[in-house]
């Protein structure tokens, strides 16, 4: 007897055959052909595990642009970044990617092409897990739990870390001992393929992959990485990036599948018959494997997994090795935050960075807050918090008091807040300053810079700073976002990211605005010269939040 399953395989068989000699297609097309060409020069090609042929690169800019032309779609999105013709596109949404893969299968069926069987898809995350190798989705039957657990550690080439060379297109800034060569998207196929030769699973840019389900919310799952992501645990070929179905991102693009219903039922239909006799001896087989390994196996996995995580307790500093702070000395806290005086023998000591992702979290896991308005692009642990707002960042200043002042580092006048809007000043290292409050002070000096103290020369020197340095013609900081809040050049005070990366957050209430403070210093958002002078002030509600605004903090010895 065939199974259930075979029988329907055999009937959809019959009735595809059936219409398919009714319909102009062409008969040569073999259903079990390994690859194809379209018509726009893409090339597609079978994959283990799965039914479909996968495209073996992302869309390009130039098919997408024919899509547009044809289709008269409308669509306006523009990067920050130049793009080639033999780019991945980017900036198309899940509706999107969906429309030109119709409009793709419509225009092959029109020119005879393809039959009514036939279609070009985005695919399933199932089908994209077969195509980056997890054995899962390769398998037919009998995945056993070193399997499950080399799927959930490994990546596209691999388990090894870092990337081995020319192996993604990734934020290679961020990854230490990686590099790639382009800064943001690259042309397609110029990274190490999968043996079945489909280039850039890992890298480059988000790929969608759609369920044709009913959703309550609308959503789409990307996968892949992008140019722009350098996270290890969302690089694992297993990660999927849940995300709404509209959005619109400089890291964002797909790639088609082709499928054809007549391939799709031989294939199952051989598949069926194959296993007819053996399936359930190997189910009970692996059942009884798994019985005596699974609870040490995953064990084992969380383990590895753990050993993954970036913000383990062993990179904070022993608190027996820590001294309690003095004026005029450089001082290190529990969260392994670094602290130097103002000026010499200050009370006033100044974080060298900052407030980073790790040191605001410890804070939310304690007070069991949220992070609601966490920026939408990924966050390093040593890069800034942002999407914070003044109220969050006071805080977590007294939560890191309290905590602090327990371990008796701390004397009991001793407190942690944010910087006075003349201590800023001080610590970009503009001092003469004339004005009675912040807003009188604002652009009261138009030639001073946070990496510079003279001249009219305001380009900052290469890799100094995060700023938007797509806008400023002639300089580079290799960031797309955020950065590690210590990897560019620190000022004569031993600070880094005073003038870029966040703007940060001041203790001083903005004349004239009730509930706003005062704002300082540049981003990843600004490019504009007089915004970027170390005079320029800028002000918020204090429960305002901003994707390029955080705070660093300071510890004022003698507080009363």
């Amino acid at each position: 007897m065939f199974s259930t399953r075979f029988q329907t395989t055999l009937l959809l068989l019959f009735l595809l055959n059936h219409l398919g000699a009714h319909a102009q297609a062409p008969a040569a097309i073999d259903p079990l052909k390994s690859a194809r060409n379209n018509s726009l020069g893409t090339r597609f090609v079978a994959v283990p595990g799965t039914t479909v042929l996968f495209a073996v690169w992302e869309t390009r800019l130039s098919e997408w642009n024919t899509f547009l032309r044809e289709k008269k779609y409308t669509w306006s999105f523009q990067p920050h970044f130049k793009q080639e013709e033999n780019h991945p596109v980017v900036g198309v949404n899940l509706q999107d990617a969906v429309a030109y893969c119709n409009w793709l299968t419509t225009r092959e069926r029109e020119e005879n092409l393809l039959n009514n069987a036939q279609s070009y898809r985005l695919p399933t995350p199932d089908e994209w897990d077969a195509a980056v190798g997890l054995s899962a989705a390769r398998k037919n039957i009998g995945t056993t739990t070193e399997d499950r657990m080399q799927d959930a550690l490994s990546f596209p080439w691999g388990l090894t870390w870092p990337p081995p060379a020319k192996a993604a297109n990734y934020a290679e800034n961020e990854i230490d001992g990686y590099t790639d060569g382009y800064t943001f998207t690259a042309p397609v196929g110029q990274f190490t393929p999968t043996p079945e030769g489909i280039f850039d699973l890992a890298g480059n840019v988000w790929e969608w992959t759609d369920k044709p389900e009913v959703k309550t919310i609308p959503t789409g799952t990307l996968r892949g990485g992008s140019w722009a992501y350098f996270r290890r645990e969302c690089l694992v070929s297993s990660y999927r990036y849940v995300v709404p179905a509209d959005m619109r991102m400089p890291t964002v693009g797909f790639r088609c599948v082709f499928d054809d219903k007549q391939r799709t039922a031989r294939l199952l239909a051989d598949k069926d018959k194959a296993n007819a006799q053996s399936v359930e001896q190997r189910l009970q087989d692996m059942r009884k494997s798994n019985d005596s390994t699974d609870k040490e196996a995953l064990a084992k996995l969380r383990e590895k997994l753990a050993g993954m995580d970036p913000a383990a307790t062993s990179a904070l500093p022993d608190p027996a090795s820590l001294k309690p702070a003095h004026p005029g000395e450089t001082y290190q806290n529990t969260l392994g935050m670094r602290f130097v005086p103002l000026e010499k023998d200050s009370q006033t000591l100044i974080c060298t960075t900052e407030t980073r992702v790790r040191d605001f979290e410890a804070w939310l896991k304690t007070s069991g807050g949220t992070w609601a308005k966490k920026p939408n692009f990924l966050l390093g642990d040593t890069h800034p918090a942002a999407g914070v707002s003044w109220t969050q960042a006071k805080a977590f200043c007294q939560w890191l008091t309290e905590s602090e002042r327990k371990t008796n580092l701390l004397s009991p006048n001793a407190t942690y807040r944010l910087p006075a809007d003349l201590e800023w000043s001080a610590a970009v290292g503009l001092t003469g300053e004339t004005g009675t409050d912040p807003a009188a002070r604002h652009l009261g000096n138009k030639n001073h810079f946070p990496w510079t103290t003279t001249g009219t020369e305001w380009k900052p020197p290469l890799m100094s700073v995060n700023l938007d340095a797509t806008q400023i013609k002639g300089y580079s900081d290799g960031y797309s976002y955020t950065s590690a809040v210590d990897k560019n050049t620190p000022n004569a005070l031993g600070l880094y990211e005073i003038g870029g990366n966040v703007a940060e957050w001041c203790e001083d209430a903005w004349p004239a605005e009730a509930g706003h403070r005062v704002i300082r210093g540049g981003s990843w958002l600004l490019f504009d010269r007089d915004k970027l002078l170390s005079s320029a002030r800028d002000h918020g509600a204090e429960s305002s939040t901003r994707s390029d605004l955080g705070f660093r903090c300071v510890l004022d010895l003698n507080s009363k």
